[in-house]
Parts: structure tokens; sequence; C-alpha cells
């Protein structure tokens, strides 16, 4: 079962090792090539087209919570991507100045935008539920991760 439409379970990343933008981003798609979201061949330009996204404004919300996206890409089928905790935190130029310690990194195939922009929303509603913050920081495993997100997706339903 995906999470949000877009997210494995198996994507999930407890414990980044990335402490830069840029090293986030390629871990997350990383693991999204490792479980099949994305073909190794297109990571490199997948890679490109993110952080082209990136110049055009951080995706580094604020609260410690980032969403690297890229849509419409002919590169990916449907929607797919990777979450990433880190606890010390990653240098993401967020807005709020802060580093990130939660990365959702969405990435979109041709034809996808209304999901795309459905799964942005939702997301930004979550970050401002400090109750969701504070459970996904704290969550102990991939299933408890899990767990939070459904239920708190749930709940915006």
């Amino acid at each position: 079962m995906k999470l949000l439409g877009f997210l494995e379970e198996e994507a999930v990343v407890l414990d980044m090792k990335a402490r830069s933008k840029e090293d986030a981003i390629r871990e997350l798609l990383q693991v999204t090539i490792e479980h099949g979201g994305l073909p190794a061949s297109h990571l490199e330009t997948v890679y490109k087209q993110v952080m082209e996204r990136e110049k055009r404004g951080s995706t580094g919300l604020g609260d410690g919570i980032a969403i690297p996206h890229v849509k419409d890409c002919k590169d990916i089928q449907g929607l797919t991507g990777a979450f990433g905790r880190c606890k010390t935190g990653i240098k993401f130029d967020a807005v709020d100045g802060n580093p990130v310690n939660l990365v959702f990194l969405i990435l979109g195939g041709e034809g996808t935008g209304g999901d795309h922009v459905k799964i942005l929303r939702t997301l930004a509603s979550l970050r401002q539920n400090e109750h969701f913050l504070r459970f996904l920081r704290n969550a102990k495993d991939k299933p408890a991760v899990a767990d939070v997100i459904k239920e708190m997706a749930g709940s915006l339903a």
C-alpha cells in the first residue's frame, strides 16, 4: 500500500546520512531506485530536474520539513518517492533558515500533475500539525512512520 498515494513503506529512511540539500536529494533518489520507483539509468536526469526546481525556490518549508519534488517527468512512471528523517538536521535553505530533519521526495511522471498537487497540499497541511511532526520525528521504526502518515493523512480526508 502506498502512503499518500506515492510512498512505499520500504522507501522510508530513519537515519539519513546527508547533511546538505544535494546529498539528501541524492540519498532519497537512491532509495527510490532501490525500491523500483526510478530506473537507475535516469538518476542524473531526475536529480538535475529536482535541483532545477530547487533553484526556483527552496522546498524547505520551515518547521524542519522539506518537500523536494518534480512533476510531469518523462523518466518516471506514475508517482513515487521516498521519505527521510535526519535527527541532526540537513542544511536545506529552508524559508525559516533552520535545518530540515523530515524530507518527503515526490517524483511525478507525465500526467500525474493533479495527484502531485494534491499530495503537496496534504503535506503542507500536515506540516502545520505539531503532533504529526512530533510523532514523525519520534517514530521508532518504518511501520510506526507509516502508521503516523496514514493516520494523519486520513484525518484530512
